[in-house]
């Protein structure tokens, strides 16, 4: 693991992008994310000289786990995280720490009425649960479904749709917190369809059902990609919990038929009274 340090800090003063990398393949080979810790000690002192200037620099100078949000002046701007080591550990999706605070979550069987009432979508968007019990409720709401024995997750419930594009759950709130192309665009995209799969009169939900009990969305000075993802999975939450929750997919196919055959129906009555009708819809590309 010490030399493992070594070697990080040399590739760090020409590209952290190729250094993080690097560290990713070093650690899986060596041992997990515990090798980590011990190559730290042997190159922090040289992570905070002044040659040391990246983000991966600045966390393995102070060690930081960057679990919480934090700035130091409110006034500047939004709070950027640091990355987040523990989770370049692919095993960490499945060994991470889960509901062992606050947020009520677990890893086993299908999503409950607790685990996605208002008061848990608050303490998303208020950063009160880590990361990983974020992603996890929602792969449970996808139909994800946690092997115990064989510890790995699996598309035993999920969505047609979303399977075909999705055999294994991805990161939609980009866990690792480094936000390089190379590094973060499959988070990205998969937050994005999930955002696409929630339709128009849906997409404000969250507000509505928080605005209640005091959060009334982020100001936009605040706003970061973490923030910003945990309102977008927060919201499709809700979205599932009152229109997906509980149906089977033929059940919902059959809603959809009938809404679609309502929405026709009154486009045609204002036609027949002379009134214009705007064909254009936002694209929906729903999750079932």
């Amino acid at each position: 693991a010490r030399a493992v340090g070594q070697n990080f800090v040399t590739m760090m003063t020409s590209s952290w992008p190729t250094a993080l990398a690097a560290l990713t393949i070093a650690i899986l080979s060596q041992g997990g994310v515990l090798a980590f810790q011990t190559a730290h000690q042997s190159f922090a002192a040289s992570c905070s000289s002044s040659r040391c200037s990246s983000p991966v620099h600045r966390l393995l100078a102070s060690g930081s786990d960057a679990s919480t949000d934090k700035s130091d002046d409110d006034n500047v701007g939004p709070d950027i995280l640091q990355p987040f080591v523990p989770a370049l550990d692919p095993k960490y999706s499945v060994r991470g720490p889960v509901g062992e605070g606050k947020f009520i979550i677990s890893r086993t069987g299908p999503p409950t009425a607790e685990e996605m009432s208002n008061e848990q979508m608050l303490k998303i968007v208020k950063i009160e649960c880590n990361d990983l019990e974020v992603n996890t409720l929602v792969w449970k709401c996808l139909g994800y479904r946690f092997n115990e024995e064989e510890e790995k997750w699996e598309p035993t419930e999920v969505f047609p749709n979303w399977k075909e594009r999705f055999p294994d759950p991805p990161d939609f709130i980009g866990m690792q917190r480094v936000y390089s192309r190379e590094v973060d665009q499959p988070s990205l995209r998969s937050n994005q369809a999930l955002v696409r799969s929630i339709p128009p009169g849906n997409k404000q939900s969250l507000k509505t059902q928080l605005k209640p009990i005091g959060w009334k969305g982020y100001n936009y000075k605040e706003l970061t990609p973490n923030k910003t993802r945990r309102a977008q999975c927060a919201n499709w939450i809700v979205f599932y919990r009152e229109e997906l929750f509980g149906y089977t997919v033929e059940e919902l196919k059959e809603r959809r038929r009938l809404r679609k055959e309502a929405e026709a129906a009154a486009e045609a009555k204002m036609r027949e009274e002379g009134k214009e009708v705007d064909t254009w819809k936002p694209p929906v590309k729903e999750v079932f």
